[in-house]
């Protein structure tokens, strides 16, 4: 298997022939064989690797049984107040007490 990042002559030469071989079952347009040169190194080089991009690459997320991706509970942590609760500084509560009871006490404590 040859590096297809190295240029060689030999390399070279398939790619002009395959330019031209493009360039004719085209009907020889205008733009002339040059046009076609960068299609042409593409395809000589699946050629030379045929094997490139067949090696199978892990998950970086662990999947469940259904090749779902299951994500980490503490990407949750950081996402702020979920709201219901709390203002957004998580100091005040927003919702209505649970009881007339325990309304009463929070606003007796703040006299």
């Amino acid at each position: 298997m040859e590096n297809p990042l190295e240029t060689s002559a030999k390399t070279d030469a398939r790619i002009a022939a395959k330019a031209r071989e493009m360039w004719a079952a085209d009907g020889k347009p205008a733009c002339g064989p040059d046009a076609y040169k960068e299609s042409a190194s593409e395809l000589i080089g699946m050629e030379l690797n045929p094997d490139a991009g067949q090696i199978p690459v892990d998950s970086p997320v662990p999947l469940d049984p259904n090749g779902q991706p299951v994500e980490q509970a503490w990407l949750e942590e950081n996402l702020g107040n979920s709201g219901g609760s709390m203002n957004e500084l998580d100091d005040k509560q927003e919702v209505p007490f649970a009881t007339r009871q325990e309304e009463e006490k929070a606003l007796k404590d703040q006299e």
